[in-house]
């Protein structure tokens, strides 16, 4: 591209500027809208070329690009197209290693699909008596790669559509709060229609290779634990099988028969809870519905733009040309998202594991594979972690697996299968983690419910029986009051009614007064009828009169 700018005082430049930007945008411009533009300094500010010819190619790109867009904010017959080829191993990520495995994309022989079908039969067979959920009615079938990409294909629009549809809305926004900044704006430029334009080839390209490189690398449809294919078929991509077998060294019938069982019970699951595929791309899309951008980033990438050349815009990564920013609601799906898939790939590890143990030599060995697997990732599935957020946790996949077991040892295969039936039953990730799940409460409370929790209930109600500690029970005297016990008297043995009297309780006073009778009043040599001393009635005589004036 020339680097020098446009002369203003050129005609020609201008009009084949003005052309190119009433091709660009094909007619989207309103009448007049370039008058009075300093064209040339447009141009310098998009990087446009200043040769005519280039601007002339440059349209017809832009013009090739937006009509093939189509509708929706996927171009899908470009993804689709570019993710056969992808798969066939002809076209690659770029900055991606070159494709390893079996070359192309092979129909399965008729050996390759006699062997997965029949391990798939023993698959099932093994597996119905470790679950009380119904095996697939459907056997399994045998796929090509390109038939992974056509088979998923609805499931992927399911998954990507909703990402892409509000990152190319972000994008348009963040774009337009720039170029309201900039010196020099293009009046009636909607840079959010010119995005979503944009973006379904943009997004077509990515999601393009993302998927055409799984179809290379997932043995089945429910390898990342999401419903990929048609419900109720499972799948096993022959080429991939054998590849994954070959690169690890495994047992041939016997990793047939694992893979099958994995890919049986995630089907099997699937289909018997319905609420859960929709649990799962629900969370894809509240993430989505989220999505923000990083401005300052935005403007870095802008400056260096170049809009002359819109393939490579077009093939720009949407993760690498910006910089998105998560709120809280997103960080809470993605959790949603990577417990309820490490649930799920948990779960079906935990059913085959005890459906074949002592029946396959090598599991162990195979279950490490599928881990290493999971943990690490392709070059796909590090492309969807990126821009979608499906990622599986190891650690979080481990934790559930200690859950099922605990459910397993304590309410059986019945049991287990029960927590299915509402998400709520499902834990959540505090409690994979082991994180204390009491709710927040005060620090009175806290210590309250501290203390009940220390209290041994069944030793109590046993003294209780008993009789044990009869005699420091609180009792109630004669007027139902508690009667004051050894520990709550006075240091000095006061009784009740004396600290009554000490405190000018008169009512007490009397009460006590009214129950002597006239024969127990004081005796000359100050002592009472039943031998209490007279300090009683001398403290009453000091708060309300002697005890032998009441008697009187």
């Amino acid at each position: 591209m020339s680097s020098s700018p446009f002369d203003p005082s050129a005609a020609g430049d201008e009009e084949s500027l003005r052309r190119f930007l009433e091709e660009v945008f094909g007619g989207q411009l309103p009448p007049g809208a370039l008058d009075g533009v300093d064209l040339s300094e447009l141009a310098r500010q998009a990087n446009l070329p200043t040769d005519p010819a280039q601007l002339r190619a440059a349209a017809a790109q832009m013009q090739h690009m937006f009509a093939d867009a189509g509708e929706g904010p996927v171009n899908w017959k470009l993804g689709h197209d570019l993710a056969r080829q992808t798969a066939a191993g002809s076209v690659q990520i770029p900055g991606a290693p070159e494709p390893t495995g079996t070359p192309g994309d092979p129909s399965p022989t008729p050996q390759q699909i006699s062997a997965l079908t029949e391990a798939g039969h023993v698959a099932a067979l093994w597996l119905d008596p470790q679950t009380a959920i119904d095996m697939p009615a459907r056997s399994l079938d045998v796929w090509s790669r390109g038939t992974w990409v056509v088979r998923t294909k609805d499931r992927w629009q399911s998954i990507v559509e909703p990402v892409a549809q509000y990152m190319s809305g972000a994008i348009g926004d963040a774009l337009a709060a720039q170029m309201e900044q900039m010196p020099m704006a293009m009046p009636g430029a909607d840079p959010r229609s010119m995005m979503e334009r944009m973006g379904g080839t943009m997004f077509g390209v990515q999601f393009g290779h993302a998927i055409g490189s799984l179809a290379r690398e997932e043995t089945g449809t429910t390898d990342l634990s999401l419903p990929l294919g048609p419900d109720g078929t499972p799948a096993l991509v022959a080429a991939n099988v054998d590849d994954l077998i070959r690169g690890n060294e495994l047992d041939e019938a016997a990793a047939r028969i694992f893979l099958a069982a994995r890919e049986i019970a995630h089907t099997a699951l699937f289909s018997a809870v319905p609420w859960l595929p929709r649990q799962l791309f629900g969370a894809i899309e509240d993430y989505a519905r989220g999505i923000t951008l990083d401005l300052d980033a935005l403007d870095e990438m802008v400056r260096g733009l170049d809009m002359s050349d819109p393939q490579a815009i077009a093939q720009s990564s949407p993760q690498g040309m910006f910089v998105f920013t998560r709120r809280a609601s997103q960080e809470r799906a993605l959790e949603e998202l990577a417990t309820t898939l490490a649930l799920v790939e948990a779960w079906v590890d935990h059913v085959v594991s005890h459906a074949l143990e002592g029946k396959l030599p090598g599991l162990d060995a195979m279950r490490e594979v599928i881990r290493r697997r999971r943990a690490s990732g392709g070059p796909a599935e590090q492309m969807l972690a990126s821009v979608v957020g499906i990622e599986l946790r190891p650690r979080r996949v481990r934790e559930a697996l200690s859950w099922w077991e605990s459910v397993l040892a304590t309410e059986g295969i019945e049991g287990r299968d029960r927590v299915w039936e509402h998400p709520d039953l499902l834990p959540s990730a505090d409690v994979l983690s082991g994180e204390p799940q009491a709710p927040q409460a005060d620090e009175e409370a806290g210590e309250a419910a501290a203390a009940v929790a220390e209290v041994d209930f069944d030793a109590e109600l046993e003294a209780l029986l008993s009789g044990e500690g009869a005699d420091a029970a609180p009792r109630e005297d004669m007027q139902g009051r508690i009667a004051a016990d050894a520990d709550s008297a006075g240091a000095d043995g006061a009784s009740a009614d004396d600290r009554a009297d000490e405190r000018g309780d008169d009512d007490a006073t009397n009460a006590a007064q009214e129950s002597r009778s006239s024969e127990d009043a004081v005796g000359e040599d100050g002592t009472s009828a039943d031998g209490a001393s007279d300090d009683t009635a001398g403290d009453g005589s000091d708060d309300g009169g002697t005890g032998d004036d009441s008697a009187r």
